[in-house]
């Protein structure tokens, strides 16, 4: 593990707010929000009612009646119209803010705590990252700074997809590789439920997946082979993995779940 380090990542902040915020996202997000403490945080998807993706994002709760959902940049607006068609009577209002993302990773990560801010959880395990959301000047530092290019390299190592890069809008959600998180099959009803119900129940992969290789060798944009045949292309790149668009055909690397 390396030393710990912090930057500033580019994501878009949505903040979410009004007496019905809980549940107003509870009925659209993949994963069930409606007990999710002040202070915690769950990974989601937002889906069409066709099932096809939106966005992946992260769901923090901050205090009683708000809520941030933050999602790689410039992705924000269209996560935002989305959920407007939804909202009809309910006391929800949603905004994009100036808020900040600062990340932390490296060594001794899962033990930082922050008094007066919530810990986000980055990726899969609390040991590979946390982030803290809110206004840029308020934001604690703990350890060296560094370049959001060398966060998104913790990212590629922890096997966690990026949107508009390893994972696109209009992809389905087995495509992501991260359903087993951010997808709850014991929740109520949401738009898109069908068609991920539909495949889980009948064991169907998607027609493209992210899969993780071992880096050496490969570069973004590198084509990946089995049998001497073209099965993918290197999209993102880590220390020591990299993430691919594989088609569902391929065996090369690993799952990311």
């Amino acid at each position: 593990m390396s030393a710990l380090v912090w930057a500033d990542i580019a994501r878009d902040v949505v903040a979410v707010r009004g007496r019905d915020a809980g549940a107003f996202l509870h009925s659209q997000l993949a994963q069930d929000v409606i007990d999710l403490q002040v202070g915690s945080s769950v990974h989601s998807l937002l889906l069409e009612p066709t099932g096809h993706l939106v966005a992946i994002v992260r769901v923090i709760r901050h205090e009683e009646t708000v809520y941030t959902l933050d999602v790689e940049k410039s992705f924000g607006q269209s996560l935002i119209d989305r959920l407007k068609r939804f909202i009809l009577r309910s006391d929800v209002a949603l905004e994009l803010t100036h808020w900040s993302v600062r990340a932390f990773r490296g060594e001794g990560v899962e033990h930082l705590s922050f008094p007066h801010h919530c810990t986000a959880l980055a990726y899969w395990l609390p040991t590979q990252g946390v982030d803290v959301v809110g206004v840029g000047d308020d934001l604690p530092m703990a350890g060296d700074t560094t370049e959001p290019e060398h966060i998104d390299m913790f990212r590629v190592d922890a096997h966690w997809p990026q949107l508009g890069t390893d994972v696109l809008v209009g992809d389905i959600p087995a495509t992501t590789g991260v359903v087993a998180t951010s997808v709850s099959f014991t929740k109520g009803c949401y738009p898109g439920q069908e068609l991920v119900e539909r495949m889980d129940s009948r064991g169907t992969s998607a027609p493209v997946v992210v899969r993780s290789v071992a880096r050496e060798g490969v570069g973004v944009g590198s084509r990946l082979q089995e049998d001497g045949k073209d099965v993918g292309t290197i999209t993102s790149i880590g220390f020591t993995r990299a993430l691919g668009r594989c088609s569902r055909q391929s065996t090369v690397g690993e799952p990311l779940g």
